[in-house]
């Protein structure tokens, strides 16, 4: 429980401070005199500027929360990598559009969802094979340690 909560704070902390530094990313991208967590649209919402910050903080958060107790699928030992692997994508999915939309990355438009789920998808699959990749270099490295003692 105690390894659960720490992963979960970690992820939370991870989350705030990836969604600061994309944030400030794209505004000196798009040349901004002002900083806007998100979208300017997300920021209207608001009467006072503090207040987009504090919700953005927020989500933030719940997304990093998301990935971090999402992660922790891999962890189960007794699914295969395919049952875990599916599991962990619907988690992300399911859970991270409504927190984009809410966020205001994209507007709740079928050809917005569409484009959107078809990048979530293609970042997924691209970060699976990255990881699947490394676990592999990670165990040949072992076995090879291990064959020589």
């Amino acid at each position: 429980m105690k390894k659960v909560i720490k992963n979960a704070i970690h992820g939370m902390q991870t989350g705030v401070v990836l969604g600061l530094l994309i944030s400030l990313f794209f505004n000196y991208l798009c040349g901004s005199n002002h900083y806007y967590p998100s979208s300017p649209q997300f920021s209207e919402y608001f009467a006072h500027p503090l207040n987009a910050i504090l919700i953005s903080i927020i989500l933030w958060a719940i997304i990093g929360l998301l990935f971090s107790l999402g992660a922790a699928v891999f962890e189960i030992e007794n699914w295969s990598l395919l049952k875990r692997t599916i599991i962990n994508f619907f988690i992300y999915y399911l859970g991270f559009t409504p927190l984009a939309i809410i966020a205001g990355w994209f507007p709740i438009n079928p050809y917005y969802l569409i484009s959107f789920t078809i990048t979530f998808i293609l970042v997924y699959v691209i970060m699976w094979l990255v990881n699947v990749t490394i676990s592999r270099h990670q165990v040949k490295k072992i076995n090879k340690r291990i064959k020589e003692r």
